[in-house]
């Protein structure tokens, strides 16, 4: 079974036909389909063709309310704070981002994150999908020395070890990967990063 996730799309419904012209049992976008909400309903008649194939996650350039009424006009799996079982794997979503200076719609302090997190403690082998990178990771530095990501999202990690960990968010690092402990992270950008399971 191949699992194709992508992020961080903004509107470029070019890039959103490229990366679903690639052929796979499951899509699943981790985020800002959108930006500031503008464009979401064009990107979900690119989507549509996939119906329940897509598992969506809001960024934090959506709100879940805007992702989850897509979800249900196109047949998307809204894939917020959700858990999911793809063949032997577990799969577990969390979007949004933590604080940003942006004032993006979808953001949540590092508290919210770590207490949405704690719903998918001690799952053995879990694939973890996240719109924000782990803090202090090759995946969250948008510039020299200075990095963006989550500390709520590092803790859980360094404590429950997923398989992997898949996220976007960051654009800069967009294809990238690192690992903390046994966890494999990927920046799955708006290219595209496929697995096989």
């Amino acid at each position: 079974m191949k699992i194709l996730l992508f992020s961080d799309i903004h509107g470029d419904l070019r890039a959103l036909e490229r990366v679903i012209a690639q052929p796979a049992d499951v899509y699943i976008d981790v985020g800002d389909l959108a930006t500031f909400g503008r464009g979401l309903d064009r990107c979900g008649e690119v989507l549509k063709p996939l119906g329940s194939k897509l598992w969506l996650l809001p960024g934090n350039h959506e709100t879940h309310e805007r992702t989850r009424e897509l979800c249900q006009r196109y047949g998307f799996v809204d894939f917020h704070r959700q858990t999911r079982t793809l063949g032997a794997t577990k799969w577990a979503g969390l979007g949004y981002s933590n604080i940003t200076p942006f004032s993006t719609p979808g953001e949540y302090s590092e508290e919210e994150i770590a207490s949405a997190l704690a719903a998918f403690d001690g799952i053995e082998g879990l694939y973890l999908v996240v719109h924000c990178p782990p803090k202090d990771t090759k995946l969250d530095e948008f510039a020299a020395g200075k990095h963006a990501g989550s500390t709520a999202i590092r803790s859980w990690v360094e404590r429950n070890q997923p398989s992997y960990l898949f996220c976007g968010h960051i654009h800069e690092t967009a294809g990238m990967q690192d690992r903390l402990g046994a966890t494999q992270c990927i920046n799955v950008g708006k290219q595209g990063h496929s697995i096989e399971i």
